[in-house]
């Protein structure tokens, strides 16, 4: 799946700055729907779920329709 954080400060995290220092992130629309807690195993949500992740911050998707890239951010 997709993983995608509430907080950018996490993402930034996983955003590796390319050789000219440049990192990159991008500003998602994500639809979450019904969620549950996930793990690592998962290939798919649950019957009954849209999502899993942490329920509060971190959430995965499983379908590319479910999210949408509106920007990319690029900084230092």
């Amino acid at each position: 799946g997709c993983y995608f954080a509430r907080d950018a400060l996490y993402s930034h995290n996983y955003a590796l700055p390319d050789r000219n220092g440049i990192r990159r992130m991008f500003l998602a629309r994500v639809l979450i729907g019904n969620t549950t807690q996930g793990n690592s195993t998962m290939r798919v949500a649950p019957p009954g779920y849209d999502t899993t992740g942490d329920g509060q911050s971190i959430f995965v998707t499983y379908h590319d329709s479910q999210a949408y890239a509106e920007y990319l951010i690029s900084y230092r």
